[in-house]
């Protein structure tokens, strides 16, 4: 495998969708998969999955992990996303760096992001914050995701523009174990926010 790190672009429907998750769970920590492509030189990050607003148990990943695949047939699994329970934590916790040490990407390395609790306070409240929302994180040389990468979110200034109203307006985003609560809830289009993400971006 190549040991020249790839850079990370993330869509901005996928940046809205991680904002969210988040930001409707500020007392937990968050979950999901990472759908996308890759070629020589960046990994291109199309649709986050919200899993669980919870520690993911293994039944839950592996279903998670399960359906998205048979569901996104265009796209492969190319990473994992979290946001952690405590403001101030800027690395991903073990749970997370676990996770993505055993994701089934092919011959793809995983990429984790990880939303910036205060950096998206500030983007949800139509402030610029300081500090990028989402940073990405490759493999090191210690075997951990904790290296950090180059990432772009596409047509930026438009997806924190719907983050931001998307949020304001109480549109949910529903993770697998919402889902679980009540399947007629849909999960992985999540086609309310997609819908609102499209007509501002």
């Amino acid at each position: 495998m190549n040991s020249k790190k790839k850079n990370v672009d993330v869509s901005a429907e996928a940046f809205v969708s991680m904002a969210i998750h988040a930001g409707q769970n500020p007392t937990n920590e968050v979950h999901g998969l990472l759908l996308g492509s890759s070629n020589k030189d960046m990994i291109l990050v199309t649709k986050a999955v919200p899993v669980c607003h919870e520690i993911p148990t293994k039944p839950l990943l592996e279903t998670a992990l399960s359906l998205a695949s048979s569901s996104e047939e265009d796209l492969v699994i190319i990473g994992w996303y979290t946001a952690p329970k405590r403001l101030d934590d800027k690395h991903p916790g073990p749970v997370p760096l676990r996770i993505a040490a055993n994701l089934p990407t092919s011959d793809v390395e995983p990429v984790l992001l990880m939303i910036d609790n205060d950096a998206l306070a500030l983007c949800l409240t139509d402030e610029n914050p300081k500090d990028d929302v989402v940073k990405g994180f490759g493999k090191d040389f210690g075997q951990q995701w904790l290296e950090p990468l180059s990432l772009s979110v596409t047509n930026e200034k438009k997806a924190f523009e719907a983050a931001t109203s998307a949020f304001s307006n109480g549109i949910p985003v529903v993770d697998l174990v919402d889902h679980f609560e009540d399947t007629k809830r849909d999960w992985i289009g999540n086609n309310l926010l997609a819908t609102h993400v499209a007509k501002i971006v």
